[in-house]
């Protein structure tokens, strides 16, 4: 779950100075690389997202608003995510998450729900940041606090879900029939 670090700190940090918050974003993402010396799909696609958008808004356009900037990272990300479920490779299987032994068909099917499933929650956030960016019904305020909400709520239902899982010893019965 450290992959999604950056992201929180950035919307940690966003509703004070979206510049200062691209830069700490990346400089968690690149620490949190440089400590594990590989690079993952989400990594990369964080990486590279909060890199640009950093150095756009440092140099090329300064005080770019949070949900336009927003709007860019989670589409990216999405993308980041899509794609690896195009190539049948969801993304979390990078990480470790279960930590009991469970059957590999049945570590694919949970890892391709929880991409799934973070898919959906970047495709929320999307949404959320569209509503004031392109259809301005919803107060940049508004759309950081729900933002931070969904993702603080799927990171903790990541770890719930994970731990589930490993309690019940695979035996999840939605799980189980794929």
């Amino acid at each position: 779950m450290l992959a999604f670090l950056p992201s929180a700190v950035y919307y940690v940090m966003a509703p004070l100075s979206v510049s200062l918050a691209l830069w700490l974003a990346f400089a968690v993402g690149l620490r949190y690389f440089g400590a594990t010396g590989s690079i993952r799909i989400f990594d990369a696609a964080g990486l590279v997202l909060f890199g640009v958008m950093a150095i756009f808004d440092g140099f090329v356009q300064p005080e770019t608003a949070a949900p336009g900037t927003n709007l860019v990272l989670e589409g990216g990300l999405l993308a980041a995510i899509l794609w690896s479920m195009a190539i049948r490779k969801p993304f979390t299987t990078q990480y470790r998450w279960l930590s009991g032994p469970h059957e590999p068909g049945f570590i694919i099917r949970a890892h391709t729900l929880l991409t799934a499933l973070w898919a959906t929650t970047y495709a929320g956030l999307a949404a959320i940041d569209c509503l004031t960016v392109v259809y301005h019904i919803l107060a940049p305020a508004w759309a950081s606090v729900l933002d931070f909400g969904l993702l603080a709520a799927m990171l903790s239902f990541t770890w719930q879900l994970g731990l589930y899982i490993d309690k019940r010893h695979g035996k999840i019965p939605f799980l189980g029939k794929w």
